[in-house]
């Protein structure tokens, strides 16, 4: 049961799945294909990695009837230790909060890490003992579509 206490989040809904993949075509294609999910909106998200390296990761994002994002991940050759140790499939689960740095700032109190972030939009954070699903925080947003090309 949850603990009611004020600093704990209150998320009533799961916005976002992140999974990664080892070909993003492959995927969108089955996908749509199989299930019926897509289109597909394909970016690419430019970052700077632990080590220093500059490196752009693959993304693809589609959307249920009920408004759950579904993204694709596909990482940079030689940036693959997710993949390399947990294999394809889910890697986060993402929720819309009002205000990522402050809800960050409270699962950072009780003990959760902060992987990845840009601030006040969105934070990846290792909760200890959940499962090893990373939780990502995002500024409500509307939908992505057309950034860059649609499959």
């Amino acid at each position: 049961m949850a603990n009611p206490e004020k600093s704990q989040l209150e998320l009533k809904t799961l916005d976002h799945v992140g999974i990664h993949v080892k070909n993003i075509e492959k995927v969108m294609e089955v996908w749509e294909k199989m299930v019926g999910i897509g289109p597909w909106t394909i970016s690419e998200m430019k970052f700077t990695a632990p080590d220093g390296k500059n490196l752009a990761v693959k993304l693809a994002f589609a959307y249920s009837e009920n408004g759950v994002e579904y993204e694709l991940i596909q990482p940079p050759e030689g940036y693959t230790q997710w993949m390399d140790y947990h294999g394809e499939g889910i890697q986060h689960w993402g929720f819309f909060v009002d205000d990522v740095n402050g809800e960050a700032a409270k699962l950072v109190e009780r003990g959760a890490k902060i992987i990845m972030q840009i601030p006040g939009q969105w934070v990846y954070l290792d909760i200890p003992g959940a499962g090893g699903v990373i939780f990502e925080l995002m500024q409500r947003r509307g939908m992505i579509v057309n950034q860059a090309k649609e499959h």
